[in-house]
């Protein structure tokens, strides 16, 4: 049932594909559904929906709100290659509601593109917009990529962050190449996964690649999988047993704010559930268990912090192999890098990725 559903949804998607194709030459873009191209960041392909981020299987398994915020495409991004000189993206929202009162509608519901000349950084291009409707669109010129380039570029669309995505669908003028991006590099090949709340999600971020998920995905030069959700990351058993489905490079677990007003007992109880479903199912995959950010922590960790670490220790401990902590107090410096002195900001995100990125890539580096 769950497969016949998928194949539905991708066959409707290459119809309107091929839909677009029999248009004229001429008569406005060549288009692609996102699906004829790179999709990164969805862990499963039984899906429900086409951009949803947890399996159809989940349903009923996992709390509501966890099922509910899955059907957000945080973190799902399309890559492709094309000899453009401009991309047109249409894309068609789940939700009317477009934006929150502390984060834009640009993140919330937006897109997101950047794109590289051959090896070289990924560049900002352009983001889309919305503004009113479920149905948008965006026209970007790929010149400030590297200007003087004649060659193809790579480009990464990014989808939006707290609303899901029913269509997507990339456009360049006919005569132009539009390709799946290549699978990624020996050794890069597998994703990063983030499981966690609404930081993790991405909120409040300005657009969908300011998300510290994002920005270490470029940074990394990999996939990435975005399994926050906000207000909703407790590390609940049916939720971990997911987890446990993947094959990651490695896990960044990054639950402590969704788990106020647990006993210490309750929330060891978690962690150490959470850590030995991963470990069992990946003897050797990294997991590193994230902090409690603080913008006012001078230094010091949080209650949570320090009972997650102890937890994480006792672990280790008794035989527990591969955990590890990145300390919260790390992750923002002062207090200009939020919104409501939790929710970071653009720059509370940079701030994230600084203080990730070194212990990432450390545990990739000896990753199996």
């Amino acid at each position: 049932m769950v497969l016949a559903m998928t194949t539905g949804l991708c066959a409707a998607l290459m119809l309107c594909g091929a839909c677009g194709d029999a248009v004229a030459q001429g008569d406005g873009p060549r288009w692609r559904p996102a699906h004829e191209l790179t999709i990164e960041g969805m862990g499963w392909t039984a899906v429900a929906e086409p951009f949803s981020r947890l399996p159809a299987a989940a349903h009923g398994r996992v709390p509501e709100s966890v099922w509910g915020l899955g059907r957000h495409s945080a973190g799902i991004a399309v890559r492709f290659v094309t000899d453009s000189p401009t991309v047109t993206v249409r894309w068609t929202l789940l939700e009317a509601e477009l934006a929150m009162p502390h984060m834009p509608a640009t993140g919330v519901s937006g897109v997101d593109l950047y794109a590289r000349a051959g090896k070289g950084p990924w560049t900002f291009v352009q983001n889309g917009r919305p503004a009113g409707g479920l149905s948008h669109e965006v026209r970007a010129g790929l010149e400030v990529v590297a200007p003087g380039h004649t060659g193809a570029v790579e480009c990464l669309l990014y989808l939006p962050l707290y609303n899901g995505s029913r269509l997507v669908e990339v456009g360049v003028p006919w005569g132009k190449s539009l390709e799946a991006a290549p699978e990624r590099p020996a050794g890069r090949g597998r994703p990063v996964v983030f499981y966690g709340t609404s930081i993790v999600q991405g909120g409040c971020a300005s657009r969908p690649g300011m998300a510290h998920t994002a920005i270490l995905g470029r940074r990394l030069d990999r996939g990435v999988i975005n399994l926050g959700f906000s207000g909703s990351g407790r590390m609940e058993a049916a939720v971990a047993d997911l987890l446990a489905e993947l094959d990651p490079a490695a896990y960044v677990i990054d639950c402590l704010w969704n788990m106020a007003g647990m006993s210490d007992v309750e929330m060891t109880e978690k962690v150490t559930y959470l850590a030995k479903a991963l470990r069992k199912a990946h003897p050797n995959t990294p997991i590193l268990f994230v902090g409690q950010s603080n913008i006012h922590s001078g230094g010091k960790e949080s209650h949570a912090s320090q009972v997650q670490a102890q937890a994480v220790a006792a672990l280790k401990q008794a035989g527990v192999t591969g955990l590890h902590v990145a300390p919260g107090a790390d992750l923002l410096h002062g207090d200009e890098g939020t919104v409501d002195g939790v929710h970071p900001t653009d720059l509370g995100f940079v701030q994230h990725a600084d203080a990730l990125e070194p212990l990432l890539r450390k545990l990739l580096a000896t990753a199996r």
